[in-house]
């Protein structure tokens, strides 16, 4: 049998629990980010109105639905 002072236990404890917290943390912010990213995928902007759309057809060119005109998907994420 291994002998442990209490102090250790507590430290090797608390070491592990932080060490899982940190792993489901990670995880966690790598399905998010892959969420968010599918999100954006299927978001317009229309540079002629400046309405913001969300469109889940596969066309390169699509039309506003308040204006009317031709715009392409945008790559951005932060809108």
């Amino acid at each position: 049998m291994i002998s442990i002072t209490l102090s250790w236990f507590v430290c090797l404890y608390l070491a592990l629990f932080l060490t899982g917290i940190l792993i489901l943390w990670i995880g966690y912010e790598i399905i998010r980010k892959r969420h968010s990213k599918a999100i954006a995928q299927n978001r317009v902007f229309c540079r002629i109105c400046g309405s913001r759309y969300t469109d889940t057809t596969t066309a390169e060119l699509l039309h506003c639905p308040a204006c009317g005109s031709l715009n392409e998907r945008s790559t951005q994420e932060g809108f």
